[in-house]
């Protein structure tokens, strides 16, 4: 599975899609962030690529986004909480592009509809070690990052060149 700097970076890229980024703005980028890394909070209870990792999931956080904040500017509100819906999801496609070395294989990624565990035939992303105390660990994970930047990097400037230019006025 991907590192969190690779969900970061999709989840920002993926929420630019949806909502580009205004001249100076920052708020967002990292909220976008925080939603492409979300689902692997379920690694505090043990329960990793379960339901967190789901198209369900995905939804639950764009209604609670809309809730929380979007109705108080709507419409621009079901913009944003699209764009961190969209964030949120991306984590789904990335997990589901990566590596599993522990069971369950894949991700329930299409919960609450399926309860059984995908995984894609290419094998993009590297896995990631969490086992720190063995001694490839950091050459294992610097060499799956430095692999997950080579990929991301390059989308993520593409969709900030193409999304991101300032908007502009046309005059009457």
């Amino acid at each position: 599975m991907p590192s969190p700097i690779a969900h970061a970076i999709v989840g920002v890229t993926a929420g630019w899609i949806v909502d580009p980024p205004a001249p100076g703005e920052k708020t967002r980028a990292l909220a976008y962030a925080a939603a492409g890394m979300a689902a692997d909070l379920d690694l505090l209870v043990g329960a990793h690529s379960g339901p967190t990792h789901g198209i369900g999931a995905a939804a639950m956080v764009g209604i609670v986004s809309w809730l929380v904040a979007g109705r108080a500017r709507a419409p621009r509100g079901v913009v944003v909480a699209s764009a961190i819906a969209i964030a949120y999801a991306s984590h789904t496609l990335l997990d589901w592009l990566g590596t599993d070395s522990s069971t369950p294989i894949g991700i329930m990624a299409l919960w609450p509809f399926s309860h059984e565990y995908y995984e894609s035939p290419w094998h993009v992303f590297m896995a990631i070690s969490r086992r720190y105390w063995l001694p490839e660990f950091w050459r294992f994970n610097l060499l799956a990052l430095g692999r997950e930047l080579l990929i991301l990097i390059p989308i993520a400037v593409l969709v900030l060149a193409v999304r991101g230019r300032p908007r502009t006025t046309s005059a009457a």
